[in-house]
């Protein structure tokens, strides 16, 4: 059962329960009061008969002060003689056996010392009817009072942990509806409405993120409209420069000719590089970048792939150092994919000035793959290490224009590397060169 609906229940049922029995406890303690009176009268109605019995038996009647037993035992006396004469009465109210305001009155017969018959009749002057019905009202009064009080309390009570969360609720939803999504609810109770106000919360927090993630996809898609814009508007202003020098005859000797060729390739080497980034940007964006692992030696994949980059590096003056021996080790990948992965650290490190790269392989102290690529090139700033992932991010941004970078190979290396449960490390210092680990997991291993 719920902790709100426990408290309802408990209550309605207060509110009925304690005000009966309240009014009942109250009756009871005025009923004992009440018999302790009737107790104390026919105690006082005794005493008065063994007073008169005593009186009347040593003294003659006309002798005997009543009014002082009266006031002694708060009594009433009436004595009539045989003949139902009254001979004293201590006050002008007839008695009556069935009187409704006070206790039937006690009647005996006593015989004076000169031998006459009496016939006595004492009442109390406390008017026990009278305090019954007082009894009664003042135990209605305290259960009526306990109601009241009960309402008054459980009224609060409600209002401030039902009615109130639901207020507080209710304004965040409005303010939610107006686009403010840092409005939380501080309700900290693990009832219901808490439960409800914790996925209020979660719901928040949740349409903040995507708020946020569609902010950054609108931040990324000018940026991305703005890179295409300059990155491919520099290259073509050149290819486009150099083809209307060659069609103005600028180049008026084979060797500028075949000087302003390069020029063109060159370019348009960028050109496709930068198209080809672009095209693998949107797929990943659009999450229709396939991953299609098999299972593949790992010594067998790098040994090709690592003889083509050798004869890559070879026609940019770049030397390649591989370390012997590569474990061989059953990995589960996308041959393609990670070539690619690869394909961009060789490709940065020459770009930025590297004439060494040095590439180790090993089984690392947690039991993964582990591939460093050593560069001796520029390297990267410390302050700028945990940003060279994010998309379109250029360290020496106008270099990397220069050179043809687009921002976007080492995100989608990570990407990569992401689908495979791997991941990207780098060590670097300005001026130093820089360390790329590729880590990926071993088919069979945990």
């Amino acid at each position: 059962m719920g902790k709100l609906k426990t408290r309802l229940i408990l209550a309605f049922l207060s509110i009925i329960l304690l005000p009966i029995l309240t009014t009942g406890a109250t009756l009871a303690l005025q009923s004992s009061n009440i018999e302790a009176q009737e107790e104390r009268v026919s105690q006082s109605h005794q005493q008065v008969e063994e007073w008169v019995n005593q009186e009347l038996a040593e003294n003659e009647i006309s002798h005997v002060d009543f009014n002082g037993a009266v006031r002694e035992y708060s009594t009433d006396i009436v004595i009539k003689n045989t003949n139902e004469e009254v001979i004293y009465q201590s006050s002008d109210e007839e008695f009556s056996e069935g009187s409704m305001e006070n206790l039937p009155p006690h009647s005996f017969s006593v015989t004076a010392g000169d031998g006459t018959t009496y016939n006595v009749e004492v009442r109390s002057q406390i008017d026990l009817t009278q305090q019954i019905l007082q009894s009664i009202f003042i135990s209605l009064g305290v259960g009526l009072v306990t109601l009241i009080l009960l309402i008054t309390l459980w009224t609060w009570y409600i209002a401030r942990t039902i009615l109130l969360p639901l207020r507080e609720i209710y304004i965040a939803t409005e303010e939610v509806k107006e686009g403010n999504l840092d409005y939380p609810l501080q309700y900290k109770k693990k009832d219901e409405i808490g439960r409800f106000v914790g996925g209020f919360n979660n719901m928040r927090l949740h349409l903040k993120q995507l708020r946020e993630e569609q902010q950054q996809y609108e931040d990324s898609r000018k940026q991305l409209i703005a890179s295409i814009s300059h990155d491919l508007r520099t290259p073509l202003a050149s290819i486009k420069g150099y083809v209307e020098g060659l069609q103005d005859g600028v180049a008026d000797t084979e060797e500028k000719q075949q000087k302003y060729y390069q020029v063109i390739n060159r370019k348009t080497d960028q050109l496709d590089r930068l198209i080809e980034d672009l095209f693998k940007f949107s797929k990943m964006e659009l999450q229709q970048f396939p991953v299609n692992q098999k299972l593949i030696d790992s010594r067998d994949f790098l040994k090709d792939v690592l003889e083509e980059i050798e004869t890559e590096m070879d026609k940019k003056d770049t030397h390649l150092i591989v370390q012997q021996p590569i474990p061989s080790v059953t990995l589960s990948i996308d041959p393609d994919r990670i070539v690619q992965v690869i394909t961009n650290i060789t490709e940065n490190a020459i770009r930025y000035g590297a004439e060494h790269l040095t590439v180790s392989v090993e089984i690392n102290e947690n039991g993964e793959y582990q591939i460093s690529f050593q560069d001796d090139g520029s390297g990267i700033g410390e302050n700028e290490l945990d940003k060279i992932f994010d998309q379109f991010y250029r360290g020496e941004k106008s270099r990397s224009r220069e050179l043809g970078g687009s921002g976007l190979g080492l995100s989608i290396a990570q990407s990569i590397m992401n689908q495979h449960s791997g991941r990207i490390e780098v060590q670097s210092k300005h001026g130093q060169g820089s360390t790329f680990i590729v880590i990926l997991p071993i088919k069979g291993n945990s």
